[in-house]
């Protein structure tokens, strides 16, 4: 059995030098895959987060709302349970002015952190009216007003308003 000389001899696998820069740019790519993965829960629990918070201003608002309620100015605070959490919403009711109608501003936060707002949702109120009385119209108008939606000029809600007829309105847009 011969022996080669040494500038013929084959190498047969990796250095040890190969296998740390192997090793490094895998581990690099492990870190940003991570990293992504990382960043999207994150996203995926705010966006969580800011939908049962807006849920559950719009479910005052709404409850409001169906209760016929039409709010005093000012504000209330409560908390509730959803989805397991604990949640703290703060209502802050303003009267508009010029109009006899209220803006309500609901916050939602978690409720061991009441200053950190999650979501926040505005809804408008104005208050029940009589049935046959026209938006807007005083509810001290007298019964003329609420019977027969006459308003200040004489004129009844929708006078003057007809509906249009598709044949002629089909025959217009072909000439």
């Amino acid at each position: 059995m011969s022996k080669r000389p040494a500038e013929f001899r084959i190498s047969a696998g990796f250095t040890l030098l190969e296998v740390l820069v192997a090793m490094a740019i895998i581990s690099l790519g492990l870190i940003g895959v991570f990293s992504s993965l990382s960043q999207m829960l994150g996203a995926t629990s705010l966006l969580r987060d800011k939908t049962l918070a807006t849920w559950i201003a719009t479910d005052r608002i709404t409850e409001i709302r169906v209760n016929g309620e039409y709010p005093d100015t000012g504000e209330r605070k409560d908390s509730i349970d959803m989805a397991g959490v604990e949640w703290a919403y703060r209502i802050k009711v303003a009267a508009i002015p010029d109009m006899d109608m209220r803006r309500l501003d609901v916050s939602v936060s978690f409720a061991d952190e009441p200053n950190n707002v999650i979501a926040t949702v505005i809804g408008f109120i104005a208050p029940v009216q009589a049935p046959g009385q026209a938006p807007g119209q005083d509810q001290s108008a007298g019964q003329a007003g609420a019977a027969g939606g006459v308003n200040e000029t004489g004129r009844r809600f929708g006078d003057g308003w007809e509906p249009i007829n598709p044949d002629e309105a089909l025959n217009q847009e072909s000439q």
